[in-house]
């Protein structure tokens, strides 16, 4: 509060000044340090003034004073004063003079840099908004700096030469006129070239960019010893008007800058100027390659196979990452990039030989990123040079391709370097390396893994080949970090070659080597990393396992030893879980092994839950593949057992109540924590149990999930089998009632914990889809009533959830009993939205109960329409509550239940006179519900969805035009910014469009016109 009082007594302590050295005194307190309160203060007070009508004689005295901040003050007052208001041209050319008597003053009397830059800027804004008192600004400017005087406009002539003045300036007026001319193209191409209002300005810039190339040709390009000083200036007052001709290509305009391409060449040579000439020429070549004409690249060529060119490139390659070194190196990648057709060309010796030295940028000392400054640019140059290749390649006929000549040897150079660069550094040089360093290694690799697949795209299996070799040779000879990096490199390649079996002979010298022996020494013999890589190989070739079910036993055995290791067991039980799903019906006889395992992992302190949740589903896959039942049902009991005993331990716990605390030492914590979060103090045994809970749940969802058919099988949705009927050796209703039990049990004891639900949900979903008899696939009545009863939090996931069975419902034999079900759940639906106070109570429950209803609509009207009175008028009531609402899912939800509900037809002739009579009722709320968004009520994004229920109702129902035209007329509609006869337009062309796609376009239109052309996109 004190603060607050001394901010305000700051605020107020600042009056308005009223006399020139009282305004001068703030200008200099506003550069001082003082509190963010009183420069805001400072700043709004200076504001206000240079708004006033006395900002022109403000600025005027300003500019008078020595002190260089109040001086800046005045010059950005006349650039406030020229934005905010419109002079006559009369006026316009006296402050226009000012302006330059100003610049000349400030220029003879030592004034500071940025003084005279914002002076220019200054005349910059004058031009821009009055070029057509100042055609020839360039050369008016020039004129008035040579006589040191403001010469009238009118003096100036076009035919007059500018040369002699050129010549008579001196280095510091030079560089003023280079300075203005380089504000000249920076403001002039932010300007909108497609606008008619400014047309005529940008015919002024391209006539006085002719005088410009003519002040930068005339010695302003040459080094130190040269006439002129200040030559990078002029470098990049060039670059400014490139950029400014890029924007706005005029043949005239570009040709007399191509006549400055070799100018900037040479400066290239000279070392002050080094910087400047390589920065334009390396963006031009980047990003405006046709400027360039032949002649300029010959001279580039030239200068790459220069001495001072080889001396830059051998300091890149030896590990000289300066800022000028670097420079050099995304210069050449420019110049490869403006030549890569040439480069394509294997004739082509000149290119050829530069392609070689843009792949041996890949060879550079140092590791990417964190030394190496080049490695990643480069790789994303010949990323795209393959890129371009392959689409020559396929475009145009060509013969066998040939390895061994330019460009494609090159290509697999840039492959080796690739492969050695991405080797890991030993573990001290890596753990010194910052965060930024370690991502960007890693990002670089995975830029070596997309160009190695666009390379396959031209190579094919010889580029697995390549790496097989290095795989083999570093196994043989351990090299550790050749290995790592050549299974790095293979596993990239995995996609590649994940279609057919053209491969499998290569793989399986990797696969059948000494590989997983090796691997299975630990962490003692092999580093981490290594293993961790050489694991992922396994999950990257799952579909090779599938064909050589020899090779699976090694590779299963190392992955569960790996499980066991707390750093290997993310990746390795990700490899596990997808080499059993893809490969379920080979294991089928090992599955009593797979439990033994699992069981053997469950007393593991390191076995992490994500690793554990994959276990389980992997051999829940394995189980869904054995074709005896009865060993099926053993098995999966086998493993329901095991997950069982953290349910029991949570209840258990939860038992005991909140003031009974677990021993961090406890041999159920490490079931309850992962490692990373064991507690290191006492833990109430609520807590505990709840995290057990959570454990078993997610177990059980990804046996659930592990349980269902593959999809790649065909389904029959059509059939009429009931899909709960038991098979002849299981009795499924007993398997359902176990995990029903326990399922009810945590949701009875955890049901206000949100994850509890989450997962509860996914378990019941797991079985929605299934056709066949599952111990997830529940019976409908056991389901339902589960759905119905006992939750206290996340209802809203719980009612989606109840949405998804309803899709359900229309499959197969359930049809028949979607009466009996609905009838339970329709009610229970209309209690939860009716005991909300609005949709904006929980909008994510509104938008999924509304869905919930739409969908019994779309599927079964005549259930929905045959509920009680009282809950359909509720229900369509709540539907125009959430269309006329604020949030943009329940709104989105609105629509489509509105869209279906206009649309809808039905066979049964009472239930459809029941939907007409609603429709009478409810389409002149609807009508008004509609157009008050599209009146302005709604935002932009919602109006495509908002046009589906407005075609529908135009084309289905003869009233809409009578309610639609009372509903544009209601004194309630949102826009006064529209007349009578534009809504009658809007009216007209909607129903003449009966629906069509431009209703959309008309929407737009109309909802623009009513919140007002300040909301137009700006183009």
């Amino acid at each position: 509060m004190i603060y607050l009082i001394e901010v305000n007594a700051a605020m107020e302590d600042i009056p308005i000044p009223t006399t020139l050295p009282e305004v001068e005194h703030l200008i200099r307190e506003l550069y001082k340090p003082n509190p963010a309160a009183k420069i805001a203060r400072i700043q709004e007070v200076l504001q206000g003034l240079q708004r006033s009508p006395d900002g022109w004689q403000l600025a005027q005295g300003l500019l008078s004073r020595p002190d260089g901040n109040v001086k800046f003050f005045g010059a950005l007052t006349i650039i406030v004063k020229l934005n905010t208001e419109s002079l006559p041209d009369e006026d316009a050319v006296s402050v226009l003079q000012q302006l330059i008597s100003w610049l000349i003053t400030s220029l003879g009397d030592g004034s500071r840099e940025f003084v005279l830059r914002k002076l220019c800027s200054a005349l910059v804004t004058y031009f821009i908004h009055y070029s057509h008192t100042w055609t020839k600004c360039v050369r008016h400017l020039l004129y008035c700096l040579d006589t040191q005087a403001s010469v009238p406009v009118e003096n100036v002539k076009d035919g007059d030469t500018i040369e002699p003045a050129i010549r008579a300036l001196d280095p510091g007026k030079f560089l003023v006129l280079t300075w203005f001319a380089t504000v000249l193209a920076e403001e002039s191409e932010k300007v909108d070239t497609k606008s008619t209002k400014y047309i005529s300005l940008h015919e002024r810039v391209l006539e006085n960019g002719r005088d410009v190339v003519t002040i930068l040709s005339y010695n302003s390009l040459q080094g130190p010893g040269g006439e002129r000083s200040h030559p990078a200036d002029s470098i990049y007052c060039l670059q400014a008007w490139l950029l400014y001709a890029q924007r706005n290509p005029k043949p005239r305009l570009i040709q007399q800058l191509q006549t400055l391409v070799q100018p900037v060449i040479n400066c290239l040579l000279v070392d002050e100027l080094y910087e400047a000439a390589v920065e334009l020429l390396t963006d031009a070549l980047a990003n405006w390659q046709s400027f360039f004409l032949r002649d300029h690249f010959e001279s580039l060529y030239s200068v790459f196979e220069s001495q001072w060119s080889r001396q830059k490139y051998l300091a890149l390659l030896q590990a000289d990452f300066d800022f000028d070194s670097v420079q050099f190196g995304l210069f050449m990648l420019a110049f490869g990039d403006a030549q890569m057709v040439e480069m394509m060309d294997s004739t082509n010796e000149r290119a050829q030989g530069f392609l070689t030295s843009l792949a041996l940028l890949l060879s550079a000392e140092g590791h990417p990123v964190a030394e190496d400054k080049i490695f990643v640019p480069a790789l994303e140059f010949w990323s795209a040079f393959v890129e371009n290749l392959v689409d020559t390649l396929y475009t145009e006929p060509t013969g066998k391709l040939q390895w061994d000549i330019p460009p494609l040897s090159q290509i697999m150079r840039v492959v080796s370097y690739s492969w050695q660069k991405i080797q890991y550094p030993p573990l001290d040089v890596y753990n010194s390396w910052d965060s930024t360093e370690r991502v960007g290694f890693s990002e670089a690799r995975k830029d070596v893994a997309d160009y190695l697949q666009s390379v396959y795209t031209i190579s094919g299996k010889s580029l697995v080949s390549i790496f097989v070799d290095f795989l083999l040779q570093a196994l043989k000879s351990s090299a550790w970090a050749e290995l790592e990096a050549a299974s790095f490199c293979l596993g990239a390649l995995s996609d590649c070659v994940s279609d057919g079996t053209s491969c499998d002979e290569l793989l399986t010298c990797v696969f059948g080597s000494p590989l997983f022996d090796l691997l299975l020494r630990g962490q003692n013999d092999i580093p981490m990393r290594v293993r961790q890589t050489c694991l992922s190989l396994i999950e990257r070739y799952s579909d090779y396992f599938s064909n050589h079910a020899e090779f699976l036993p090694g590779a299963l055995n190392l992955l569960f030893n790996a499980v066991g290791d707390r750093h290997l067991t993310v990746p390795s039980s990700k490899s596990i879980h997808k080499l059993c799903s893809s490969c379920r019906s080979l294991l089928t006889t090992e599955v009593n092994a797979f439990l033994e395992q699992y069981g053997s992992l469950r007393s593991n302190p390191e076995f992490d839950s994500l690793a554990e949740e994959r276990v389980v589903g992997a051999i829940a896959s394995i189980i869904q593949a054995v074709p005896d039942h009865a060993q099926k049902t053993t098995a999966f009991q086998r493993l329901l057992i095991l997950v069982g005993v953290d349910v029991n331990s949570s209840l258990h716990l939860c038992s005991r109540g909140e003031g009974f605390l677990v021993d961090p030492n406890d041999p159920v914590i490490p079931r309850a924590y992962d490692i990373a979060q064991h507690p290191a103090a006492p833990v109430s045994a609520v807590e505990v149990s709840l995290q057990l809970a959570i454990r078993a749940l997610r177990c059980l969802s990804n046996i659930a999930k592990g349980l269902q058919a593959p999809t790649d099988g065909p389904i029959d949705l059509d059939t009429e089998d009931d899909g709960f009927r038991p098979s002849p050796d299981v009795n499924p209703t007993q398997t359902h009632v176990n995990i029903m039990n326990t399922l009810v049990q945590l949701k009875e004891t955890f049901s206000s914990n949100s994850e509890v639900v989450d997962v509860i949900c996914s378990i019941l979903r797991a079985g929605f889809s299934e056709t066949e008899p599952g111990p997830f696939v529940f019976p409908l009545q056991m389901v339902t009533e589960f759905i119905i009863n006992g939750w206290q939090t996340r209802i809203a996931t719980v009612v989606n959830t109840a949405s998804v069975f309803v899709t359900s419902l229309s499959n197969g034999g359930q049809k028949k009993h979607a009466g009996e079900i609905l009838g339970q759940l329709l009610p229970w639906i209309f209690n939860i939205l009716h005991q909300l106070s609005g949709p904006e109570q929980d909008p994510e429950l509104a938008q999924y109960g509304l869905e919930f209803v739409q969908r019994v609509m779309a599927q079964r009207p005549e259930i929905l329409m045959s509920q009680p009175s009282n809950m359909l008028e509720f229900l369509f009531l709540f539907a125009l509550k959430l269309l006329n609402g604020s949030e943009p899912l329940p709104k989105l939800a609105a629509t489509e239940f509105w869209t279906t509900f206009i649309t809808l037809k039905t066979d049964d002739p009472h239930t459809q006179a029941i939907v007409d009579t609603a429709m009478s009722y409810l389409g002149p709320q609807l009508s008004q519900s509609l157009v008050q968004n599209i009146g302005g009520k709604a935002s932009r994004s919602e109006l495509d969805k908002l046009s589906d229920p407005l075609k529908k109702l135009v084309v289905q129902h003869v009233g809409a035009r009578q309610w639609l035209e009372a509903a544009l007329n209601d004194p309630s509609f949102p826009s006064d910014k529209v007349s009578e006869e534009d809504k009658a337009l809007f009216l007209k062309k909607i129903i003449s469009l009966r629906g069509q796609r431009a209703t959309s376009q008309v929407v737009r239109d109309f909802w623009l016109a009513c919140r007002g052309s300040s909301f137009a996109y700006v183009s």
